[in-house]
């Protein structure tokens, strides 16, 4: 993978409510509640999510929260769908 994490997947973004469109990639690594135990005493799993633009340019930071937070959910369906599959 070109961005060095564990998974990722091509979606969409918009930056106004729809107007446009942007597909992106997500990235994301998944770290199980096991090994999240030392940060973490509720062993919750963790998603560091990423969101990359057709240049492979990071702008995690740069979409809204909302778009935000609904990739971090299908980041989260994404693992459980490919984990399943395997």
């Amino acid at each position: 993978m070109k961005h060095n994490l564990q998974h990722e997947f091509q979606d969409a973004v918009s930056f106004d409510d729809g107007e446009t469109v942007e597909v992106v990639t997500v990235g994301y690594d998944h770290l199980p509640e096991e090994i999240n135990y030392p940060y973490d005493h509720n062993f919750a799993e963790m998603f560091d999510v990423f969101v990359f633009d057709a240049n492979d340019k990071d702008i995690t930071y740069d979409i809204p929260n909302d778009e935000y937070k609904r990739l971090m959910e299908a980041a989260k369906k994404d693992f459980y769908k490919t984990s399943e599959a395997s």
